[in-house]
């Protein structure tokens, strides 16, 4: 009778052992290998990205003055639109416009949530390439903890525009 339960001791020991132990120690191995595949991933992708920029051209430009016409919130609209951005948007605010010597700077600020690398790149790039100068003073980023693939974004654009007095 003593053998029997000192099998059945070691035997519900062993039980608790791999319920406790051994199973939730493996599903942590399992997720943190996937894990390091998808940071990998997202280094090739942000690698990949950085490449296809520089091809894209280099070079420091002068400053760019926009017309006095141009609106830059509407710009940001439509922009938002051509990339199908518009559910990820949390806000598009004007902020302030104001007179520097020769020159009025209009600036809004605008917050997008879960939106991929490659989203964000795109934006990017076309604001940077725009026949406009939009400029980006401001710029926060930030990976989302539930779906660490997506980022939630805020950032401030400006445009330099002549001054009416100026002219």
């Amino acid at each position: 009778m003593d053998k029997k339960k000192i099998i059945l001791i070691i035997l519900f020991l062993s039980l608790l052992e791999i319920r406790f132990i051994y199973i939730p120690a493996r599903n942590k191995v399992v997720s943190l290998n996937k894990l390091i595949t998808a940071k990998q991933k997202d280094k090739e992708t942000l690698l990949k990205l950085c490449e296809e920029y520089k091809e894209k051209g280099e070079g420091e430009e002068p400053l760019r003055i926009t017309d006095e016409e141009f609106s830059l919130l509407s710009y940001t609209g439509n922009l938002i639109e051509s990339k199908n951005l518009e559910r990820n948007i949390t806000g598009l605010q004007p902020l302030r416009t104001e007179e520097k010597g020769n020159f009025k700077i209009e600036s809004i600020r605008m917050g997008m949530k879960g939106i991929t690398l490659s989203q964000l790149y795109e934006f990017l790039y076309d604001i940077e390439k725009a026949k406009y100068g939009i400029y980006i003073p401001d710029f926060r980023m930030q990976k989302q903890k539930d779906s660490p693939h997506l980022l939630d974004i805020e950032i401030e654009l400006l445009v330099v525009k002549e001054a009416e007095n100026s002219k």
